[in-house]
Formats: structure tokens, sequence, C-alpha cells
């Protein structure tokens, strides 16, 4: 893996449109989202994560063609009047700010479309362009994935700590921009209620309640080829029982992940707001059902109501 000096492999050219649909399993729920695959790979070395199962390497590429996903964001803006999209599937949208600054560059491309919602997803307290942009655009939404710090010791090595991303997050909130919260990989382990409950209460002391875009939650979930990744780490993510799911990625029971859902939005609810934009990742319409009801669990009204959120004033 590249250190932080190693130079980014060069020339490389992404085949197809930049702009795709956000890969949903099967028989879940889809909230409409789309990615900009503008580079690929992560300095982290997260345990859990799927880039392990589906790149190569986790060393930084960067496309010699990228300059053509403007034209392919305004495709996809023509045809969708509610767009959101991120640069967070196949990187950390932050991370490789250290080896090649684009987020400038993605900020003047998201200020000539000032309908379409985007979204810097990440791990990384790599926000210096967010803060040095001057005018903060309201269709900007940069997102924290977050866990305690007793899970990011254990299985997100190499990444900033809990509190430097509360820092990050904090900053960028007090700054102008609407952010976004994502519990996503949720993993249980023993105290993982007070553990949680602890990270919202932490939450909810750095940011405004108005000022949070949307809160996903997603249980652990990864297709069998990553169990075979798994099983040579030393991880303690097999430590609780996971089986096959509705859509054959390995997955807590049902219940379990019933269990957590329900704990968390009631905690979220009760600590931060009852009107924090809360949706799931990767679910099937019974859970959503479930956990929340309130919420029509179809992918056009989950993306109308996520980008309303985002952009509201």
């Amino acid at each position: 893996m590249n250190s932080r000096s190693d130079p980014p492999t060069q020339g490389a050219v992404f085949p197809g449109s930049f702009v795709k649909a956000c890969p949903c399993s099967p028989g879940a729920v889809s909230c409409g989202y789309r990615n900009a695959n503008l580079f690929t790979g992560c300095p982290f070395d997260c345990s859990y994560c799927i880039l392990q199962a589906y790149l190569p390497s986790r060393d930084p590429v960067f496309f010699r063609n990228a300059g053509e996903w403007e034209r392919d964001l305004a495709e996809a803006a023509a045809a969708e009047p509610c767009l959101r999209i991120g640069t967070g599937e196949l990187a950390d949208s932050l991370a490789l700010e250290v080896i090649r600054p684009l987020a400038a560059d993605l900020l003047a491309v998201c200020a000539r479309f000032p309908q379409v919602v985007f979204e810097f997803k990440t791990k990384s307290v790599e926000v210096s362009a967010l803060l040095a942009a001057g005018e903060v655009l309201p269709n900007v939404v940069a997102s924290w994935s977050l866990n305690p710090q007793t899970l990011i010791v254990a299985e997100e090595h190499r990444t900033p700590s809990l509190s430097e991303r509360l820092a990050a997050l904090e900053a960028v909130a007090a700054y102008g921009y609407r952010v976004g919260i994502h519990f996503d990989p949720l993993v249980r382990f023993p105290g993982w209620e007070e553990a949680y409950t602890g990270l919202i209460t932490d939450i909810r002391a750095r940011v405004r309640p108005d000022r949070i875009a949307w809160w996903s939650l997603g249980a652990l979930r990864f297709p069998p080829a990553l169990m075979e990744v798994l099983l040579r780490r030393e991880t303690s993510l097999l430590r609780q029982e996971l089986v096959p799911g509705f859509d054959g990625k390995f997955r807590y029971f049902k219940p379990r992940r019933l269990e957590m859902f329900a704990r968390l939005v009631r905690t979220i609810r009760a600590s931060i707001s009852r009107d924090v934009p809360l949706y799931l990742c990767m679910e099937d319409d019974e859970v959503w059902r479930e956990v929340l009801p309130e919420r029509k669990a179809e992918k056009a009204d989950l993306n109308r109501f996520l980008y309303g959120m985002a952009l509201r004033r």
C-alpha cells in the first residue's frame, strides 16, 4: 500500500460513465443515491472494507480522463431533478487530499450545478479545502462515517480517532455546511448499546440538529468474497454470528438488526431531535416498516426526501 509520500498510479482511463447508480442489493430498498467514481483507493485499513473484495489494490488511482465527469454529471442532472451524488464508494472522498488535492476542483463543479446535492463522504479530517472555500455552497454536504472509539481502534486501522473526526465535523458545520452522519457499519460487540449512546451524546455536543442533512443506519454486512479476507485478518467482527441474508451477504439475524436499529432510532430522537432525517442502508422493506414506518420505503420518495432535507432552509 502506498504511503503518503508514494506517487499514485497515473494514466489509468475510467471506462464508461463516471456517474453510476449506487449498487443496491437485490431486495433492498434503494435511496436513489448516485456515485461519482473519479478515483479509487484508500490509505485507511478498515477490516470490513469492501474495497478489499472489489479492487485489486487499495493504492490510489486517479483517472486521466476524469475531466469528462462534468459532462456525465450534466447528463444525469438533466435526467433526474433530485440528484444526490458523492465520491465515497471506491475511495474515501477526502483522505487522498494529502496526495492529490481535488476537493477544491469538485467544489467548483458543485457551484456550476446548484440543483445537484453533492456529498463528500469520509473518515478523514482533511477538510482544509472546505474551510477555505469562502462561499459555502448550500448543495454540498460533508459526511462522516462514525463508530465508537473502541471499534475504531479494533477495526478501523490507520483512520483518525473519533475525537479528531468529530472536531472536523464540528468545524465544517460551524463554517456553514450541512453535515451527514453514517453509522455504517453498525457492529455488535459487548457494550455496544452504551458505546453508541455515548457517541450520539458526543455528536449532540458538536452539531446543532438543523445542521444535519441526513443520518444513515446500516448494520454490518458483506459478500462471501469478503468473508475469505476476514478469515485471514485479526478481527473481532466474526465473534458475533453472521448468516447469509436475503441478498446473499453475511448479516446479523434480522431480530438482532431490528434491535440495534430500534435502540438507536429511539436514542437519536431522544438525544438529538425527533426531526433528524434518518434512513436505513441496504435493508428490505420489512425492516423499513418495523424501524421507520413513517417513511415511505420507495426509491423515488426516499431520494426526494433526502434531497429536500439537504437543501432545506
